[in-house]
């Protein structure tokens, strides 16, 4: 487990894929609705105390961001939220399942469609001559040195998803 400090109310603790197994939980189960899932974060919080001698009330206000590792791991953010007339609740947030790229022309989105496989789910988009595609975490992992070639990535928050499906005018989707 690595505990980075951000700032005073900010820290983030990356999760191995074998601290995952220790901890009994994968990224999918993640949901502070679960009992199991807040004795993980309860025990994050243990060692984040004990190692740092930061004490964090998990029944506080907290807002925690989970993202998936590509090895298996995941990366949680934990801010501290503060105030009188905040709500005293903790939310557990996951990072969309998707990614957008951008190509700077057609010629570069068309040779990078080449090598994505046919049953790949895809998202095509356009704007003012660019063009964006949204594609699944996974598949955009496994072609990450490609996608670099001809395009570069955007984003992979829900802001950015949804600034691209409401103002870029979709030109196709296919899903396996």
């Amino acid at each position: 487990m690595d505990i980075q400090p951000i700032s005073s109310n900010k820290f983030i603790v990356g999760l191995t894929l074998d601290d995952m197994i220790e901890l009994d939980i994968t990224y999918d189960e993640m949901d502070y609705s679960n009992i199991e899932t807040r004795r993980v974060i309860w025990t994050i919080l243990d060692t984040v105390r004990k190692d740092t001698g930061r004490d964090v009330d998990p029944s506080g206000n907290l807002m925690i961001e989970a993202a998936p590792d590509p090895d298996g791991g995941c990366l949680l953010m934990f801010t501290v939220a503060s105030g009188r007339n905040k709500k005293s609740e903790t939310v557990v947030l996951k990072a969309n399942a998707t990614r957008i790229f951008e190509f700077e022309n057609v010629d570069n989105l068309l040779d990078f469609l080449r090598f994505l496989p046919s049953n790949a789910s895809k998202r095509i988009f356009s704007a003012e001559g660019k063009y964006r595609i949204e594609l699944a975490t996974d598949t955009a992992n496994s072609l990450n040195r490609i996608i670099n070639e001809y395009g570069r990535f955007i984003g992979k928050d829900s802001l950015t998803v949804a600034y691209t499906h409401e103002h870029w005018k979709e030109l196709s989707t296919s899903t396996p």
